[in-house]
């Protein structure tokens, strides 16, 4: 897969005698991550927004530095202001694409300046210089009371969320959903398409409990949305969303997690009290009950500990692939709507409007990815995928129905990925086909296939074998550095949203 970040080389842990930072982190256990780390004497701490995790060296097994756009982009940065304008371009659009949008847009900026004849570059820039004018709020009575009045309000320029979370994680919200739009005028106007943007806030809902959204579901006779994760409501013209850790697995695991916690305090407490030369039973739920010396219990208890903080690093992670990726991922629909993209809900088939939205809801270390990279989560459903839609059938929504399927979503997230890296202008004529208003393409039940044809050709075999070699080939950067000896195994991690 192209354009993934340089390797910077393979540090052992027992190499280390300085303090490192390093980004892909494969624990003894299995876990793996991609996540910002610092490393200074015997202790390894991985930071996340608002959580910060310590791990003794002999928790992890291989760590590879390098990996993380923001500490790349310093560099990036100074190398292109030294060059031209189509330096300065090629460094915003990699900004862009890794999740750093304000580095993308001042970056645009400065090529601007130094070039104003530049026409992709002026069209970017006109689009930041319209998103500079903050919204107006929409009618939020409505939204409140599918609270039940009981909501604080965070704003950004075009987004106001009204929520049941604290305020550090609402404004974290908030500036994804802010990213996401940026990125998203950005991407389009940088191929000529620009959109209105309007003049009201997008709003968006977020319960604390997954049984209230539920209910919210039930009393809209909208149940048939039961299993996704987060919706958009185009009447309402409003996203609405739960907190995953209110339900199901996440929900188990942190009440599971909570046990564990509580079982190692009071083994900790009773450990302090112990006599120097004392011998104690240990006895922890999953454990064999063992007498040990004061020693042995203390470095069982760091063990154990540790095994805990590697839980409770995987649940924080996935809380976010799933809480944020799905803000991301319903967003977008509400901008496909909101700036015309889709002057109509049925001008695009579903597999191109929920493909779409997948691009844009890839989370690594606990933030916001860009809509550059492939997808941890939506690769693995592709690759297990049980029902292989053939792509005549795909193109026509066969597979799709209303609700969440995960074998769908893979695919309609993997063709499009394909169509944008592998073939920009023919998916540009795509859009464009499906796009203008009363054109060449009549409405009729094969208007999608018709205009898939007329953009891509007619042998759907030989692009669809293609499209297969290509994401046979793709790999995210954990699986190009895992050791393959002992391959770090995921059976931690909680299902993607949608």
């Amino acid at each position: 897969m192209g354009g993934l970040w340089p390797i910077l080389g393979i540090v052992w842990l027992s190499a280390w005698v300085t303090p490192v930072e390093a980004e892909l982190v494969y624990f003894a256990k299995g876990t793996e991550a991609q996540v910002p780390i610092t490393s200074d004497g015997p202790k390894i701490r991985i930071e996340l927004p608002g959580a910060s995790f310590d791990f003794a060296r002999e928790d992890i097994r291989k760590i590879v530095p390098g990996f993380w756009p923001e500490r790349e982009w310093p560099a990036r940065e100074s190398k292109a202001r030294a060059g031209g304008v189509e330096e300065r371009a090629a460094a915003a659009w990699w900004a862009l694409e890794n999740g750093l949008t304000p580095e993308a847009a001042s970056m645009l900026k400065s090529a601007h300046q130094l070039d104003p004849s530049h026409q992709p570059t002026a069209r970017m820039v006109a689009i930041l210089e319209r998103l500079s004018r903050p919204g107006d709020d929409p009618d939020l009575e409505p939204l409140f009371r599918i609270l039940g009045g009981s909501a604080e309000v965070s704003r950004g320029p075009h987004v106001v969320l009204l929520h049941q979370q604290t305020a550090d994680e609402a404004l974290e919200r908030v500036d994804l959903l802010e990213r996401v739009i940026t990125t998203y005028y950005l991407m389009f106007a940088a191929q000529g398409i620009e959109l209105p943007i309007p003049r009201s806030r997008f709003a968006s809902v977020f319960f604390a409990e997954h049984k209230d959204y539920l209910e919210y579901l039930r009393g809209a006779n909208l149940e048939v949305f039961r299993s996704t994760r987060g919706y958009f409501h185009p009447t309402l013209n409003a996203v609405l969303a739960y907190d995953s850790r209110s339900a199901g697995a996440l929900k188990a695991l942190s009440e599971t997690l909570a046990a564990r916690r509580s079982e190692l305090a009071a083994l900790r407490q009773t450990l302090d009290r112990l006599p120097p030369q004392g011998r104690l039973l240990v006895e922890l739920r999953g454990e064999s009950p063992r007498a040990m010396s004061r020693s042995q219990a203390r470095k069982a208890l760091d063990s154990w500990q540790g095994d805990v903080n590697r839980r409770a690093l995987v649940l924080e992670l996935d809380r976010r692939s799933v809480d944020l990726g799905t803000a991301a991922h319903e967003m977008v629909h509400q901008l496909v709507a909101a700036s015309r993209l889709a002057p109509h809900h049925d001008d695009f088939p579903i597999w191109l409007h929920e493909g779409l939205a997948a691009q844009f809801e890839v989370i690594r270390g606990g933030r916001w990815a860009g809509v550059g990279r492939a997808h941890e989560l939506r690769l693995p459903d592709w690759r297990s995928r049980t029902r292989r839609t053939p792509l005549p059938l795909l193109i026509e929504d066969q597979g799709f129905g209303r609700g969440y399927q995960k074998d769908a979503y893979a695919q309609a997230w993997a063709l499009v990925y394909f169509l944008r890296k592998e073939h920009p202008r023919e998916f540009l004529t795509f859009l464009d086909l499906l796009r203008t208003p009363g054109g060449a393409l009549p409405r009729s039940k094969d208007r999608a296939s018709t205009a898939f044809q007329r953009a891509f050709g007619e042998n759907l075999d030989g692009l669809e074998q293609d499209w297969h070699r290509y994401l046979d080939r793709v790999q995210t950067p954990l699986e190009e550095h895992r050791d393959s000896a002992t391959a770090a195994t995921t059976d931690d991690r909680i299902p993607v949203p949608n």
